[in-house]
C-alpha cells in the first residue's frame, strides 16, 4: 500500500494555499487568505453581516469545552470538543458572494489528523446558514459568483468513494447565493491523487458520462488507470479516469474496490 502521513499533505496544503495570496488572483478567484475580519476568541465584534445597514453584535466564546458563537441573541455551537491547547481554532468573517448583501462566518478547526470547516449565516437574531464540511478546509472563492473551493479528503461529502479507491484528495465545490447554499456534482483530484497510477482490480468499463449509457473504453484487470474527477449526484456515483491511451471516461462507483490495494493511497 502506499502510505502518505496525511499531516505532512495538510502542511504542504496550508503553505500552499498562504502563498498563493502574494502570487495574484487567478480566473477572479480569491485566495482564502482573503477575509474581512479575524474573530478573537473572547472579543466582541460589531458587524453588519446580513446587509440591513443596522451592525450585528457577534462574539466567539467558550463554556468549559464548548466552542460558542453568539450573533445579537442567537447561540451557536461551533465545536463541542474545545481543546486550545491540542488543536488549531479559526473564526473569520467572508465576503463568498459579491451580489448579495450578506456576509459568511467561518469557522476552521483541526486537529490530529482531522479537520472542517462550518460556514454559517445570519439575518438579524436568526441563523439562515450552518453547514459543516468534515474533512476539508477552504482553498479560494470566486466572489463573482459565490463559489466556494474546498480542499477536501477522504472523510468528506465524497467518503463513500473511499471504498472504491482507497483515500484522496480532491477540490470540492460550493455555491452561496444569499442564504442558499448549493453542493456541486464534480469534485476535481489533487496533488498526489490524480498523480497516482491506479490499478484495476478487475475489468472496468468507462462510459462516456455520467448517464452510463454508452460505452467509451473498457480498462482491463491489471491495467494502470489515474483518477481525475469524482461525481455524485443523488445515488450515482461515477470517477472521471483516464487510460493508458489518453482517453478519458467515467467508471461507475459502488460499494467494492475498483483498484488494487497496492496502488491505492492510504495516509490514516
Amino acid at each position: 500500500m502506499k502510505k502518505i502521513k496525511k499531516l505532512s499533505v495538510l502542511l504542504l496544503s496550508i503553505s500552499m494555499i498562504v502563498g498563493s495570496v502574494f502570487v495574484g488572483n487567478i480566473n477572479s478567484s480569491y485566495a482564502a487568505t482573503s477575509y474581512k475580519k479575524q474573530l478573537t476568541i473572547g472579543k466582541s465584534y460589531k458587524y453588519d453581516l446580513d446587509g440591513d445597514g443596522d451592525k450585528d453584535s457577534i462574539k466567539v466564546y467558550s463554556t468549559g469545552h464548548k466552542l460558542l458563537l453568539k450573533v445579537n441573541s442567537t447561540t451557536k455551537t461551533l465545536d463541542s470538543n474545545y481543546y486550545p491547547d491540542y488543536g488549531y481554532y479559526d473564526v473569520k468573517i467572508y465576503d463568498f458572494n459579491k451580489k448579495d448583501k450578506s456576509s459568511e462566518i467561518v469557522f476552521y478547526w483541526s486537529g490530529d489528523s482531522e479537520w472542517g470547516t462550518k460556514i454559517l449565516k445570519f439575518k438579524n437574531n436568526k441563523c439562515m446558514v450552518n453547514k459543516h464540511y468534515k474533512d476539508a478546509m477552504l482553498k479560494s472563492y470566486d466572489p463573482s459568483t459565490g463559489m466556494i473551493t474546498f480542499e477536501e479528503y477522504d472523510q468528506g461529502r465524497y467518503s463513500s468513494f473511499a471504498k472504491a479507491m482507497g483515500f484522496f484528495c480532491i477540490y470540492d465545490k460550493v455555491q452561496i447565493k444569499g442564504y442558499n447554499v448549493y453542493n456541486q456534482y464534480t469534485a476535481n483530484t489533487s496533488g498526489s491523487t490524480r498523480k497516482n497510477k491506479y490499478v484495476a482490480a478487475k475489468k472496468l468499463t468507462a462510459y462516456t458520462s455520467t448517464s452510463g449509457k454508452k460505452k467509451a473504453f473498457t480498462i482491463n484487470k491489471g491495467s494502470k488507470a489515474y483518477v481525475y474527477a469524482l461525481y455524485q449526484k443523488g445515488s450515482s456515483k461515477y470517477i472521471r479516469v483516464k487510460n493508458s491511451s489518453g482517453k478519458y471516461g467515467y467508471v461507475k462507483v459502488g460499494s467494492s474496490m475498483l483498484f488494487t490495494e497496492k496502488s491505492c493511497l492510504w495516509w490514516r
